[in-house]
């Protein structure tokens, strides 16, 4: 993959970092498959961060409300998910086609 397209590790690296710096007391058993805004470990200033995160990522603004946060955001897993579906296509739920300043 190209510079511009980080890979799925990287993205997750990338991810993880966020979170720890977001989440201070997140629990080191954090797995990809860890519920993040269900358990209540996520919450809205930290979701913030996230979508910024997402927008970067896919480079273009993401609309938070065009779609359920809870079964689309709730992992890492589901984030890497979402980011890797969503830069595959020109704009996606949520999306839009360019990114504003």
């Amino acid at each position: 993959m190209t510079a511009e397209c980080p890979d799925r590790g990287d993205l997750r690296r990338e991810l993880h970092a966020l979170l720890l710096d977001a989440v201070p007391d997140l629990p080191s058993t954090v797995t990809d498959d860890t519920p993040l805004i269900s358990s209540g470990l996520v919450e809205s200033t930290t979701l913030l961060g996230l979508a910024l995160w997402v927008e970067d990522r896919l480079g273009r603004e993401v609309d938070l409300g065009a779609f359920d946060l809870l079964s689309e955001w709730d992992s890492i897993k589901l984030i890497l998910d979402f980011v890797e579906c969503h830069r595959m296509t020109s704009a996606g739920p949520g999306t839009t086609a360019t990114r504003s300043s």
